[in-house]
């Protein structure tokens, strides 16, 4: 049985139990594009949260950044790592923040969602540098994509929730497409849900519909969608994916073709982002 669609003004709710991590990121986004901005007003922002705070410290003093003398302060990381690293560093601790706990709804550990987050987010980045799309729009698009499922988790949580919707999962009662399964169950697809979220964290128009669309692009969807469809398959392929996914991965050639790359481009920039992928997914835990 079809559910009953879930309220805006209730995802909306759930969006203020998220980390604050996501906000600050589209704010650094904004705060980058602007020239005259200093080093200052980045480090004032990114310490308005000791969490991502502390997240971003512990990366940047990983071994994928800073093989040498740890950094004493986030003044000195930011200036040796470079502005360019900046929103990198910032959205690995920001997709941290948000999978820090299991998904009940899914079945699954908020790790493995989190490292599914990480190297879709490094294959997007590689693939926009291939087909002249902005890095840092492919590589946040692949960071957040999963933040409707994240949404939809909490919302079957809150009081008065759990009994409506059980005690079900996707891993042991699911099956089929998830987008449908989501539907059926709560009404509303992981997909339109980060739409929703991210409009509310005002993210650009082109990294939402990408987000919208990327189970299934279309000719009027945003060629972001479709490079993010075939990141996350790319994910899949390195045996990260997430359950109920992998029916939107299919037609390979037809999805190269429409973006203006081939096999060997998709096989380059997945081995690419998973070099980086071991380094960060350590200093993370």
């Amino acid at each position: 049985m079809l559910a009953s669609p879930i309220p805006r003004e209730s995802l909306l709710h759930v969006v203020k139990t998220l980390p604050a991590a996501p906000q600050i990121l589209s704010r650094l986004g904004q705060l980058l594009l602007d020239l005259d901005s200093e080093l200052e007003d980045i480090v004032a922002m990114l310490r308005r949260d000791t969490a991502l705070t502390a997240l971003i410290m512990r990366v940047a003093n990983s071994a994928a950044f800073n093989p040498g003398v740890p950094f004493a302060s986030m003044e000195e990381a930011l200036a040796r790592v470079g502005l360019s690293e900046v929103y990198r560093l910032t959205g690995f601790a920001a997709v941290a923040q948000l999978a820090d706990r299991n998904l009940a709804l899914y079945g699954y550990a908020g790790a493995q969602l989190r490292e599914n987050s990480l190297l879709t987010g490094l294959v997007m980045e590689a693939l926009a540098r291939k087909v002249r799309v902005d890095p840092r729009m492919a590589y946040t698009a692949g960071l957040l994509r999963s933040t409707g499922k994240i949404a939809l988790d909490r919302l079957t949580r809150f009081p008065g929730q759990v009994n409506a919707y059980g005690r079900v999962d996707y891993v042991s009662r699911g099956k089929g497409p998830l987008a449908a399964w989501e539907t059926d169950f709560v009404g509303l697809s992981n997909c339109e849900a980060a739409a929703i979220i991210l409009e509310c964290w005002h993210f650009p128009e082109r990294t939402i519909a990408a987000i919208r669309d990327h189970y299934a692009p279309q000719a009027d969807s945003p060629p972001l969608a479709t490079l993010l469809n075939l990141a996350a398959g790319a994910a899949e392929r390195c045996r990260h994916g997430l359950p109920g996914e992998h029916f939107y991965w299919g037609d390979l050639p037809e999805k190269l073709a429409f973006v203006g790359l081939d096999s060997d481009a998709l096989d380059q920039a997945t081995r690419h982002a998973l070099q980086v992928f071991g380094p960060i997914r350590a200093a993370l835990g």
